[in-house]
């Protein structure tokens, strides 16, 4: 399966829950008592702000290793600091929380933006597969921190300041630094697609369709056959309430695919539009 194919099924899935791949961006007022104070934080809101304690992790984790030889080595490799060594054997262990941190330790050691993207694009791919909210806030703040060092170290390059602006936007809690840094990027280049599309799946998610539409309709200029923005032109005019024009994108959509199960998810999507409550 080619690159954009994974990019449609993904999409189209996501599409047809009503799910973005952003959080919620719009954040509420909190509630104020009788007297005018702020109540204190829910417990859920504070969970959502917990983060997981590493270094309590990586201890049980090298305690309830089976094999003492096993034990031994990676302390012994992390008391050298040969961190490469030590990812390695986690890998062998199964245990992607702990090469997550320790790829950022190898980063932190090479110092090159090479080593500090590799570590922020694991830590965000492993945020999918998080086991609660506190890995997930771990993972997220590493990822954010890592594209900052990657930037701060080579700001010349244009795709790791991208990331960096998708990590806020996606994960890091703070949408507008992202957006920040991908109005700079257009400024600087109009004509940057990816810049553009997630601005694009911004404004959707802000419900700024006008925004949206206009930053997607230019992808379609510079690149006609473009899945992901067709996709995202078709929820954008979906939320006007311009069916019409949502079906012809995603009509458009169907015919640049070749995947079966890609094209079934569109064919969903579109009559679900089409029907009178959809």
């Amino acid at each position: 399966m080619t690159r954009n194919q994974i990019i449609v099924v993904s999409l189209c899935a996501v599409l047809c829950f009503g799910i973005y791949l952003f959080a919620d961006t719009k954040k509420t007022k909190p509630e104020k008592t009788a007297d005018g104070t702020q109540p204190a934080m829910k417990q859920e809101e504070q969970h959502a702000h917990e983060s997981l304690d590493i270094e309590q992790y990586i201890r049980e984790t090298n305690s309830k290793i089976a094999d003492k030889a096993t034990q031994a080595k990676i302390e012994k490799l992390l008391q050298a600091g040969s961190y490469k060594e030590v990812i390695t054997e986690y890998q062998k262990l199964d245990k992607p929380i702990a090469i997550a941190y320790y790829a950022i330790k190898l980063a932190e050691k090479e110092n090159t933006a090479d080593s500090y993207i590799g570590a922020g694009d694991y830590n965000t791919m492993l945020m999918q597969t998080a086991p609660d909210e506190k890995a997930k806030n771990f993972l997220s703040s590493n990822a954010v921190s890592c594209y900052q060092k990657a930037v701060d170290l080579d700001s010349t390059n244009t795709n790791n300041k991208i990331r960096l602006a998708g990590a806020f936007m996606e994960n890091g809690g703070a949408p507008m630094q992202g957006v920040s840094i991908l109005l700079e990027i257009v400024r600087q280049d109009s004509t940057n697609v990816d810049a553009l599309l997630m601005l694009g799946r911004f404004g959707i998610i802000s419900g700024q369709y006008d925004k949206a539409i206009a930053r997607l309709e230019k992808i379609l200029y510079l690149r006609p056959q473009n899945s992901e923005a067709l996709l995202m032109l078709a929820e954008a005019y979906n939320g006007q309430g311009n069916k019409t024009k949502a079906v012809e994108m995603l009509e458009r959509c169907k015919k640049t695919v070749s995947d079966p199960k890609a094209k079934k998810e569109i064919e969903n999507y579109i009559q679900s539009i089409k029907k009178p409550n959809g």
